[in-house]
């Protein structure tokens, strides 16, 4: 693996750890013991989100950064006589994703979680129009290999059980190609070294990884900013921005940012999507829950090729960030959605470079080091 200042070993533990939308504690803890070593102070919300303050200039302006640590998963709604299971979304899932996938399920009463599939009928038996159409969830079961309701139970399962994606996290390197300048057209293509990373779960504990590095940076290189950053792991972001908007009431920020997954416009179908993976940082200009704050957005953009930080331009005409719910509290907050181009979100795998993780980490720590209150009421005033 190419030389990285990221801690791999976080963000792996951070992406293999069991946490959909309200059933976080498990993720929310490793995020908790890995990030109170480096900030001030630590606060909490009453919807589990954890606040990690860091304290710059007391009298300066509040900054948040979001990452939500939910990630996409499953409810058990019934047992079958036949002891499969139906199950609801948390968070969208795309139905022709999930067929013969595994699962992991966490019994009411505790013990051993259980891995599922769900059952996909083989090519065999399915008719000439079943061949052509796509199952929906309402359709689907989960088989965890009982035969009664009553093998179900003896398990430990109930109605309203969390599951998630059973998937892991791993790395691999790969060569990307170099940019040329204008007046090297001619010149033969060459390629560098660079290290992806696949894995479930980066929607969005890509985000809290990325804000808890820039906490241990901001600590660890004793980084003199003039306001104090408050960086949250936030919980039910894939239901409805919950744990934003209880951590954003409860901090009132001057300033906010989401670090979130985008989507990457590289993978064979997709069309109208500027960002790509491999590309940096996606600065975005808006999606379907806000229009950023277009100073703040200049503020990152022109800082970003100041400091020749990798950026790239990015919009989504649907979908959201907790920034969507930050820049609405109180009397509002100039907010912006830095993103992490990555493939195939919404699945059980999801691919990206790390070298755009590490681009989006630099970007927010230049940022901190110039948000004082002259440049912060810059974004609004008239």
């Amino acid at each position: 693996m190419p030389e990285t200042k990221l801690n791999i070993k976080l963000l792996e533990d951070l992406c293999n750890a069991f946490g959909p939308s309200g059933h976080e504690q498990e993720a929310q803890q490793i995020a908790h013991d890995y990030g109170k070593k480096f900030a001030t102070d630590i606060e909490f919300d009453r919807m589990g989100s954890v606040i990690f303050k860091k304290i710059g200039n007391e009298d300066g302006p509040k900054i948040m950064l979001a990452g939500h640590v939910d990630e996409i998963g499953f409810v058990i709604t019934s047992i079958e006589k036949n002891g499969f299971l139906t199950f609801h979304q948390l968070g969208g899932w795309p139905d022709q994703s999930l067929l013969a996938q595994e699962v992991l399920i966490r019994p009411f009463k505790g013990g051993d979680k259980i891995i599922g599939i769900i059952a996909a009928k083989p090519p065999h038996i399915l008719s000439p129009k079943e061949r052509t159409q796509v199952v929906t969830k309402d359709k689907m079961h989960i088989d965890i290999g009982c035969s009664s309701k009553k093998e179900v139970k003896e398990l430990g399962i109930r109605i309203g059980d969390p599951a998630v994606p059973y998937a892991f996290f791993r790395t691999m390197e790969r060569k990307k190609k170099v940019e040329k300048e204008d007046s090297d057209k001619n010149e033969p293509e060459k390629t560098r070294a660079t290290t992806l990373a696949a894995a479930k779960a980066f929607d969005d504990r890509i985000g809290v990884f990325i804000i808890l590095e820039v906490l241990r940076r901001l600590s660890e290189e004793q980084v003199k900013h003039p306001n104090t950053v408050y960086c949250v792991s936030t919980t039910q972001e894939e239901v409805g921005l919950r744990g934003a908007r209880t951590s954003a009431q409860k901090i009132m920020p001057d300033v906010g940012f989401a670090l979130d997954v985008d989507i990457s416009g590289d993978v064979p179908g997709t069309k109208g999507l500027v960002q790509k993976m491999g590309k940096g940082v996606c600065i975005s200009a808006g999606d379907g829950s806000m229009i950023p704050n277009p100073r703040l957005r200049k503020f990152a953009i022109e800082l970003a090729e100041e400091k020749n930080i990798p950026y790239q331009p990015a919009f989504l005409r649907m979908g959201g960030t907790d920034a969507g719910i930050i820049h609405i509290t109180g009397m509002g907050a100039p907010s912006l959605f830095c993103g992490t181009a990555t493939r195939h979100i919404h699945s059980h795998h999801g691919i990206l470079d790390l070298e755009d993780v590490e681009a989006s980490v630099q970007l927010m720590v230049e940022m901190i080091k110039k948000l004082d209150w002259p440049t912060v009421e810059s974004f609004t005033k008239l």
